[in-house]
């Protein structure tokens, strides 16, 4: 990320950053087995955020031109993101339920 924003960052802030949030949760007490679940549950929901427009996008043909996706790649695509929203959905049921 240096590379595209021009800036250092030193090595002690990006290791305080990166160890800031397990040290909390050590330090306020909470099961770091839970949370960690917590936390992957939470940032699986990113992959349809970014996977649905992502298909949408892809099979526009004014937006993409000539290399917008075919009709048999799109429905796959929508089957995948239809099925990993649905796990998402799952998952969270189990986790919290």
């Amino acid at each position: 990320m240096q590379g595209f924003i021009r800036r250092r960052i030193p090595i002690w802030v990006r290791r305080l950053v990166t160890m800031l949030p397990a040290l909390i949760v050590i330090g306020i007490g909470l099961n770091p087995t839970r949370t960690l679940i917590i936390s992957q549950v939470v940032l699986s929901f990113g992959i349809p955020f970014a996977l649905i427009p992502l298909v949408m996008f892809t099979s526009k043909r004014d937006l993409m031109g000539g290399l917008v996706n075919r009709r048999a790649t799109t429905i796959i695509a929508t089957v995948i993101a239809a099925v990993i929203s649905a796990l998402n959905f799952f998952l969270l049921y189990q986790t919290f339920a």
